[in-house]
């Protein structure tokens, strides 16, 4: 089993991170770790490399997106399974041995764990729920389950075979300044509609780092805005998904959620996901179109698009 972290920008996270991998109580000759180093130039020195007592390889991809990254990495990876997970999550000792028991017993293609949240700061304030699940989903079943409504996995805790490779699509995925997501949501609704099975494992738990400069509300507006949009991308790759879309405007504005600072912080939130969502759709439309005047489809049999 192979664990696969692309690190950007982050590099003294990797350190507890690789405590946490060496605390698996799972056959250490038998779990290894990737580390894809992201940066334009190599910050850390490729090949064999310790992180504290775990053991580890590192590859450089100097293209940036984290969905790049990962791909990068699971090529590299020697494992029949690969584990996604981020510099700074936290998976508990169980994590490996969980996830690999989940694959084999139901003979799912991949599987998604739970994730709860872990404020880096040691508080733990009034957060809205509409804007806690933009970090982590809010619904988790009790028992090993088939992927589907209302439940969804995050890309810190993933377990997927090798065969056939696993692949991101890097049209989604944080890169550079531009943070996308639903690069998991994208490759499990790929999977599905491919035959393969995607289970939610609630027992393999990671705890997703939430820092303080996360939750500001310039931030939490940011990062709602690009969910929109990257929800839009993804509507355009697979067309009818059963996945969350928007909240209606209206909705968002209610006037019981605006009485109080939490309720017009989780509005706020909402306002900017159906934004990039709505905007984001009319730039893909525009674009649709403008793809099939008579230049752009003479431009279009002279290039090649790779969405590796």
């Amino acid at each position: 089993m192979s664990v696969v972290v692309a690190v950007r920008g982050n590099i003294g996270a990797l350190g507890d991170l690789g405590r946490a991998v060496r605390a698996q109580d799972y056959p250490a000759e038998e779990l290894e770790l990737v580390v894809v180093d992201n940066h334009p130039e190599p910050v850390l020195p490729q090949g064999p490399y310790r992180l504290g007592p775990m053991p580890c390889q590192v590859v450089h991809e100097r293209r940036p997106g984290l969905s790049r990254a990962r791909n990068t990495g699971i090529r590299r990876a020697r494992g029949e399974t690969v584990l996604v997970t981020d510099p700074d999550a936290r998976p508990e000792p169980d994590w490996a041995r969980r996830m690999a028991a989940a694959l084999e017993t139901t003979g799912a293609y991949c599987a998604g764990g739970k994730v709860v949240p872990y404020f880096t700061d040691g508080s733990v304030g009034e957060v809205p729920a509409s804007v806690l699940q933009l970090f982590v989903p809010p619904t988790w079943p009790r028992a090993t389950t088939e992927l589907a409504s209302p439940y969804w996995v995050v890309g810190c805790n993933l377990a997927i075979r090798r065969n056939p490779m696993p692949r991101f699509d890097t049209r989604l995925g944080v890169a550079g300044r531009r943070h996308l997501s639903c690069e998991e949501l994208e490759f499990t609704v790929r999977a599905q509609r491919g035959g393969h099975l995607v289970v939610v494992v609630p027992d393999a738990v990671v705890h997703r780092a939430i820092h303080p400069a996360d939750l500001t509300p310039s931030a939490v507006r940011g990062r709602a805005l690009w969910h929109g949009v990257s929800v839009a991308r993804l509507l355009m790759i697979h067309p009818g998904a059963d996945i969350y879309d928007s909240y209606r405007l209206r909705d968002a504005l209610a006037p019981a959620r605006l009485r109080s600072s939490a309720g017009r912080s989780a509005a706020a939130a909402d306002v900017a996901r159906v934004v990039g969502l709505r905007a984001e759709r009319l730039r893909l439309a525009m674009a649709g179109r403008s793809e099939h005047t008579p230049s752009a489809e003479k431009s279009a049999t002279t290039k090649e698009v790779s969405h590796e």
